[in-house]
């Protein structure tokens, strides 16, 4: 009762002109890029069939295809990362959603049935804060992991070469 869901619309690679706006079709990444948007601003996008209620949030004009976007009805009572972080949290719920034999599909219908936790605005925001937080922190230490990981690999090769480099 809270929020509301908008179909994407269909659109083929061959249909588009190439751009730089991401199309957001069945997948956990965009399909393709086009030159024209149906979304702008924040956008939570969640697919309707490949990878079948993947959610996912955007800040950027997007093209929705084979997906479908879901926003607060009142913004003054659900904030809409919030609203993310929360279907983030119950995306394995989500996925457990699809039906359909060879390409399951997951539907609004579903998806509405979760309750949402309602806490006052500024406890929402900042939630939405601490988990932005958390998000790019977590994000820093992965790339650090990374950088570390890759110097390993490298001072490991370089000894046990036992001096035959090339």
């Amino acid at each position: 009762n809270i929020c509301i869901s908008k179909k994407g619309n269909s659109i083929t690679k061959k249909e588009i002109v190439e751009g730089d706006i991401p199309v957001i079709a069945g997948g956990q990444k965009p399909a393709y890029y086009c030159n024209i948007s149906n979304r702008t601003g924040e956008t939570i996008a969640i697919s309707s069939s490949g990878a079948a209620g993947y959610v996912s949030y955007w800040n950027i004009p997007i093209f929705v295809s084979d997906a479908f976007t879901v926003e607060p009805r009142d913004k003054e009572l659900l904030n809409l990362k919030f609203l993310y972080y929360f279907l983030r949290s119950k995306q394995q719920k989500i996925y457990s959603f699809k039906k359909g034999g060879g390409v399951p599909h997951v539907y609004w219908s579903d998806i509405s049935t979760l309750k949402i936790p309602l806490p006052p605005l500024p406890v929402q925001q900042e939630i939405v804060r601490i988990l932005d937080n958390f998000t790019e922190l977590t994000a820093e230490l992965t790339a650090e992991l990374t950088a570390r990981r890759k110097q390993y690999e490298y001072y490991r090769d370089l000894l046990l070469t036992f001096g035959n480099n090339p």
